[in-house]
């Protein structure tokens, strides 16, 4: 009979010889018995591969069960049960489908002969007992990871940007990294003086600090890539409660304990006081709030801001026009000629038939409306009143009440005076009831005047600056050439209006300014 190995182990170390003494076991049988046995290499062993694979998947094994490889073999030839799977139902599978195409299996420990009822049923159950431990080893696994991230302690993957492992007594935790935490620090500042995430993420750039994930390559010793810093990574970083020593999973969404505690695994890199941290971290979260994840722009000052009637948005485009004199004599004059256009006037379906306006005279009409509706309006500026959030004292008096619990506990038993222990715990008990009575207090923002006119700030922004602004405050633009229907049922409002409806002879168009104190607010902080 013609033998054919399996070989399998589910991880392989550098002292491993399990590989060798499973093939030394499968060619002393074959030998005894006068079987052949089919010639392997070391590619058609299993090596790092889960007894929970199936042996259809396996890469070794895999490649033997295919069509074009049945002739050569007759049997497959394990040490042990295990070495074929450790799942009952791959197992009976493969059992289904040896049967069906006229193979056999052997197994040498304990021995067993699967072409008879008996050795099937005593191979089933010792499968199932196979598969049952495979299923409590992975619960056991599993529970021991979640401890360790309850713990906060480092279980392996990506580290928060400004954290590096660091060995503990036992098993490994976090600390802020003395290289990048500094700069965490200064990415806070340099945001709550007002610099803009771009310019941040450019700084970092600029300055070589690695990427966040170039830094985890740079601990593991494997070469850097080209992933550069971005104004989203900038966010992610501030935005997450990392910076101030919790737990997060790969979303940025912090851990929290049965009772609902985030769970802190280090010092804060924002400041070593925990109080002061949290201030900082509360007036970063509000101003990331009134800066919404910008859109890259082009050279159309209203992309984004002005559409046509058919609700597709309008690009500026400029095209060369020629210019003769009146009377057809002098010399014709080349000039460009810019105009914006219905992004879905160029589809061949014909979608929309809207005419081209004039480029100058449609921005000339939204930045004055603009600024008749807000120019001589005074700018405020948010100031943070910081909230306050309990979970950190809770989760200090609770490790409190847990300590003492248990002195109190052993000295009940041992006959030894905790009295004042005692009393100690039931002030804390006291305490981290009425903590858990109390309701956070949210940080609130309250404007206030700055004697900045929107006009002036208006035209100290460029052509970029002003776009970004316009489509962060939400302000829009519909417009034609021809006809609007708005215009049919929409007046020109009175006093303080959020709109402004422009009818001329080669232009149509109803501008939207939404809140007037949000626009106010929104330029005092861009």
């Amino acid at each position: 009979m013609r033998l054919l190995p399996v070989i399998r182990l589910s991880l392989v170390t550098e002292n491993t010889t399990s590989p060798e003494r499973q093939l030394e076991k499968i060619t002393q049988y074959a030998a005894l018995g006068d079987h052949e046995l089919v010639q392997i290499t070391e590619a058609d062993y299993d090596l790092d591969v889960s007894g929970a694979v199936s042996p259809f998947d396996r890469p070794g094994l895999g490649r033997w069960l295919r069509d074009d490889r049945l002739d050569s073999w007759d049997a497959l030839c394990a040490a042990k049960l295990d070495r074929v799977s450790r799942s009952l139902f791959d197992f009976t599978a493969l059992l289904s489908w040896l049967e069906a195409h006229g193979k056999s299996l052997i197994i040498l420990d304990p021995m067993m002969d699967l072409t008879k009822p008996e050795g099937k049923v005593m191979a089933h159950m010792l499968m199932s007992f196979a598969q049952y431990e495979r299923e409590v080893i992975g619960a056991r696994v599993k529970d021991a990871h979640d401890k360790l991230v309850r713990d906060g302690k480092y279980t392996g993957g990506m580290v928060s940007f400004g954290y590096m492992p660091v060995k503990l007594a036992k098993n490994w935790g976090y600390a802020p990294d003395p290289e990048y935490a500094p700069l965490v620090v200064e990415m806070a500042e340099r945001f709550l003086k007002g610099e803009a995430l771009g310019a941040i993420a450019r700084w970092l750039q600029e300055s070589g600090v690695p990427s966040p994930k170039n830094v985890i390559r740079k601990r593991n010793g494997k070469p850097l890539t080209g992933t550069p810093w971005s104004a989203t990574v900038v966010r992610m970083i501030l935005q997450s409660p990392a910076i101030l020593g919790a737990v997060v999973d790969t979303n940025g969404t912090p851990l929290r304990d049965a009772d609902g505690f985030i769970v802190y695994r280090a010092d804060p890199i924002l400041s070593s006081d925990a109080s002061k941290a949290r201030e900082v971290y509360e007036a970063i979260q509000a101003r990331l709030a009134l800066n919404t994840v910008p859109v890259k722009v082009n050279t159309s000052p209203l992309l984004q801001v002005v559409f046509c009637t058919c609700g597709a948005p309008m690009h500026s485009t400029t095209t060369n026009r020629t210019s003769y004199p009146s009377d057809r004599k002098g010399e014709p004059v080349m000039y460009a000629y810019r105009y914006y256009h219905c992004h879905s006037s160029h589809r061949r379906d014909g979608r929309c038939s809207a005419k081209r306006l004039n480029a100058e005279k449609l921005e000339e009409a939204v930045y004055g409306a603009l600024l008749d509706f807000a120019g001589d309006r005074e700018l405020t500026e948010k100031r943070l009143i910081p909230g306050r959030d309990y979970s950190e004292e809770i989760a200090r008096i609770g490790e409190q009440i847990g300590h003492l619990s248990s002195v109190v506990a052993i000295g009940q038993a041992t006959g030894k005076d905790v009295g004042k222990e005692a009393e100690t715990l039931e002030r804390a008990k006291a305490e981290i009831a009425r903590l858990g009575a109390l309701e956070p207090i949210a940080a609130r923002i309250e404007p206030v005047r700055t004697g900045k006119k929107f006009r002036a700030h208006w035209e100290s922004l460029d052509t970029v600056q002003r776009n970004e602004f316009m489509r962060s405050a939400g302000i829009r633009a519909d417009a034609s050439r021809d006809s609007m229907p708005e215009l049919d049922f929409v007046s020109r409002p009175a006093g303080q209006r959020t709109m402004t409806v422009i009818d001329d002879d080669d232009l149509k168009a109803v501008i939207r300014f939404g809140n007037l104190g949000d626009l106010l607010t929104r330029a005092s902080a861009a």
